[in-house]
């Protein structure tokens, strides 16, 4: 279950797995791809949460399942699940339209500490919607919020010029970015990214990005969850699936399933701080 749209990274993301693992894995079955968007992916999150634990159905795991328990009123919480590896780390980019009057980072910076600037989100307690509040709230600056359900409405926002800017994941911008459809001001990340060496990194402000990865409902019994993460394993870590990673322009980042829940748990942690703010915007 992809909680997003199609067209989105982590929908590309879960393509790419499912076309990395053809036949080769879970005795010759093939991962199905089925999108379930809606309420900032609470609907896709909810139905893995309470699907049968067979093993079967499984989750594409994103930030989301730490921000939306802290912040929204769901019948799930991060327990409810089992992390089976993380593939991708999202470097945050702030992006705005061709028509924007501000062309650099730092014109913008200027512009938005003086006029309120519409900025998209991909919804409500997103990575990226965090990513812009604490950007705001670091620098000063003014932002109304713009939430959706998907990175998908969020590009034709910026490319109809619905909205003043966006956050998003890296990747998910640069072939927009290269045909000159949307601006790439600035990105997360201690160096630039080679497909796009134009855009710099935050100067002032090391934004975080959003993780994505897989897990299955808590319930599912040890035999099978360890199978699972067995065969994730061999996938994630597999030359196919790495190159089509690069190929699609999506930084591949890897942890294995222990250290994923361990480094979901902290995130979860770390997010506690800024659940007053969140909830106001």
């Amino acid at each position: 279950i992809v909680p997003y749209d199609a067209g989105g990274g982590v929908d590309i993301t879960t393509r790419i797995l499912a076309e990395a693992a053809g036949k080769d894995y879970f005795d010759g079955k093939s991962l199905i791809v089925e999108n379930m968007a809606g309420g900032g992916a609470v609907i896709g999150h909810t139905a893995v949460a309470n699907a049968d634990p067979d093993g079967y159905t499984l989750l594409a795991y994103t930030s989301a399942v730490v921000n939306n328990p802290l912040l929204k009123d769901v019948t799930y919480t991060l327990d409810s699940f089992k992390t089976l590896g993380m593939v991708c780390f999202d470097p945050e980019i702030l992006v705005v339209p061709p028509t924007a009057e501000y062309k650099t980072y730092e014109e913008f910076i200027e512009y938005a500490k003086t006029h309120t600037v519409k900025v998209a989100t991909p919804g409500h307690s997103t990575a990226h919607h965090i990513a812009a509040i604490q950007f705001a709230k670091d620098l000063g600056l003014n932002f109304e919020y713009l939430h959706n359900d998907s990175a998908s409405v969020q590009m034709q926002q910026l490319m109809g010029g619905h909205c003043d800017a966006a956050f998003m994941g890296t990747g998910e911008t640069v072939s927009q970015i290269k045909d000159g459809t949307i601006i790439g001001l600035a990105m997360g990340g201690e160096e630039r990214n080679a497909d796009i060496p134009d855009v710099p990194t935050f100067t002032e402000n090391l934004v975080a990005g959003a993780f994505r990865g897989y897990a299955c409902p808590a319930g599912v019994p040890d035999d099978v969850y360890n199978y699972l993460v067995s065969e994730f394993d061999k996938i994630i870590t597999s030359d196919k699936f790495i190159d089509a990673m690069k190929e699609a322009s999506i930084p591949y980042a890897y942890k294995n399933a222990a250290d994923f829940q361990a480094y979901a748990n902290q995130c979860s942690k770390d997010l506690e701080a800024l659940v007053p703010e969140l909830k106001g915007n």
